[in-house]
């Protein structure tokens, strides 16, 4: 119990509030003139010094804006549009600008790149086509301008990852029309990129593209290498078409092969993407063939396992009366079958309770949504507005599991809250649901986390946060087959935590991070520290759950981040473990990975499903 006291309070540590201004994000920050006037005469003695060579003459011309005489800025558009003297007007017409991600800016349409290297990545770049950014858009020509939904599908183009801004103004005709015209300006992210990871027995690389040919489509293409023979490796694609025809549906295809693995999938899906949107939908088909990690007598093995799976759903949202504070109220109807067939399972010994065994599922739920969205920034982005979803819901999932030819119905309740208080953002997401066998509950599993994070803090130039995160999850009557069990190794706990011997049916995670923003980049890369300290513990059902380890993890880093381009934020960290059962004491990682700690609800709606028990 003392060591458990220690590690909170080490994690209450990162929580305390420090003696430093707690500003609103989306406020305009001072600029200080002093500092600025420094600046510009440090950048014009570096630039007068490397015009004296003609090697770095050359250099200055490629980084560095030649001066340009200033003109009148006539595209300027204000933080905040009002729309409500427009209100009800008729729509007369939409002009649609797609802006490159290098030098322009959404606000001022008289700002032009000036550096060369901007120039050239605007070159390289696929422009968001005009026609991809009006099937986004919830009204048309000769509709009467809504503000409410003018709002949303500037959130809705944000949302999309090729776009990092946009704005939508009217455009007066005269005082007295009855008409308007709207402008919808988007500037892009930079979308191609390229992504790897390697160790000393493989290494993989992967080039993806997330606007092809400027209209929203995704291609992925990954090569995987494993150095102890050539000819062993493994290739992937990954495609992806966004909202065919206008309808908001996307279509999928993927295929990897890798050695004796391999995985493939073909998906239509339509997702809830806006609290407005009425209908959801999936078809789709997967087939797998895999290793399953088992730690058996002491003995790691990797019995291969393939099975397909068939799935389909559909979903119907019913608005309900909307509230003062512009909050969207929806009860949504949803059913789902799906059938998972097994081609291939482990031998018998390893099979037990035919664990991996054909499968029917039938699911209802209903759901109980209210949601609206609050703009905010310095989360996971360095100032680009970000859509955070407040609001509740709840729900309940009803069904029956056909297995082992048997029925085994099933049941599942579930409720969540996000909202912003004078501390910063909480979330709380909980849900319990379980299999009834012969009047009795089996396979139960209740699960909850708890979300935070502070509002925003200065410490001189620099803006930070306080993130913190606690998980737990429980299960009752599981099934006695050894993956049936939960542990806090990598994904489904702490990064870089791998025990072979620690699982059980009982799981805490705390975690706590102190999160800096870099108000220093180049060419739009900033590197932002942390501090993080983790604490995982498992346990096991009629044990005490605090009589088992506790393991803690200690972490400093950064992450590397770009303002332009499309990436995922990559996180180098060093990290300290005092024990991981079955590896050893002290234990130091340098580790490199992508940066999704911390989730956010979105109060869309998700297909029936049973508690996934990780």
């Amino acid at each position: 119990m003392k060591k458990l006291c220690l590690y909170l309070s080490l994690l209450l540590v990162g929580l305390q509030n420090v003696t430093s201004q707690v500003i609103d994000s989306l406020d305009m920050v001072q600029i200080d003139s002093l500092k600025t006037q420094r600046d510009d005469k440090f950048y014009k003695d570096a630039g007068e010094y490397l015009k004296k060579r003609k090697l770095t003459q050359k250099i200055y011309d490629f980084l560095f804006t030649k001066p340009k005489v200033t003109t009148p800025q006539t595209g300027k558009v204000t933080d905040e549009i009002n729309f409500k003297p427009h209100q009800g007007k008729i729509i007369r017409n939409i002009e649609i600008i797609t802006l490159d991600p290098f030098g322009y800016s959404e606000k001022d349409l008289s700002k032009k790149p000036g550096k060369k290297l901007e120039i050239y990545g605007n070159a390289l770049h696929n422009k968001t086509k005009r026609g991809t950014v009006k099937k986004q858009l919830l009204f048309s020509k000769n509709d009467r301008l809504d503000s409410l939904l003018v709002q949303e599908s500037e959130r809705i183009l944000r949302d999309q990852n090729y776009i990092r801004r946009v704005v939508i103004r009217p455009i007066p005709i005269t005082p007295v029309s009855d008409s308007i015209d709207i402008q919808v300006v988007a500037l892009d992210s930079w979308t191609m990129f390229f992504d790897s990871d390697w160790t000393d027995k493989r290494g993989w690389i992967r080039v993806s593209e997330y606007n092809l040919f400027g209209i929203g489509h995704q291609l992925s293409l990954t090569y995987r290498q494993y150095f102890k023979k050539f000819s062993e490796n493994g290739k992937g694609i990954y495609y992806r078409a966004r909202n065919i025809e206008n309808t908001h549906i996307d279509g999928i295809a993927s295929y990897y092969q890798d050695l004796e693995e391999y995985s493939g999938r073909l998906v239509l899906d339509r997702p809830l993407f806006s609290p407005y949107a009425r209908w959801t939908g999936r078809i789709a088909f997967y087939e797998n063939r895999q290793a399953e990690r088992m730690f058996v007598n002491d003995s790691l093995l990797y019995p291969y396992i393939k099975y397909r799976i068939y799935d389909a759903y559909g979903g119907y949202a019913i608005p309900l009366k909307n509230s003062d504070d512009k909050s969207i109220h929806r009860a949504i109807i949803s059913a789902r079958y799906k059938q998972t067939k097994f081609l291939e399972t482990p031998v018998d010994s390893l099979n037990v309770g035919n664990f991996y065994s054909d499968e029917e599922l039938f699911l209802s739920k209903l759901s109980l949504n209210s949601t609206r969205f609050v703009q905010d920034r310095y989360i996971f982005r360095h100032g680009d507005i970000e859509d955070v979803s407040i609001g509740h819901s709840f729900f309940g999932t009803s069904g029956v599991s056909k297995k082992n030819l048997n029925y085994y119905p099933y049941l599942g309740i579930g409720a969540s809250w996000a909202n912003y208080t004078d501390k910063g953002y909480f979330s709380i997401d909980t849900e319990a649901g379980g299999f009834l066998s012969n009047g009795r509950a089996h396979r139960v599993a209740i699960k909850g986390e708890l979300s935070f994070f502070s509002n925003l803090f200065t410490l001189g130039n620099w803006y930070f946060r306080e993130f913190a995160k606690a998980q737990f999850v429980m299960g009752f009557n599981r099934a006695t087959h050894i993956n049936d069990k939960i542990t806090i190794n990598e994904k489904e706990g702490m990064k870089d935590f791998d025990s072979n011997i620690y699982d059980g049916t009982r799981k805490l995670l705390l975690v706590s991070q102190t999160q800096l923003y870099s108000p220093f980049h180049w060419y739009g890369f900033r590197i932002s520290p942390f501090l993080n300290v983790e604490l995982g513990i498992i346990g096991r059902e009629h044990t005490s759950f605090f009589n088992v380890g506790m393991y803690p993890k200690f972490a400093i880093g950064f992450y590397i981040s770009n303002d332009y381009l499309l990436f995922h934020n990559f996180q180098f960290s060093f990290c300290y473990f005092p024990e991981i059962p079955g590896v050893g004491n002290n234990i130091y990682e340098i580790t490199n990975s992508r940066n999704d700690d911390f989730r956010l609800p979105s109060f869309g709606h998700n297909a029936p499903s049973t508690i996934l028990f990780k």
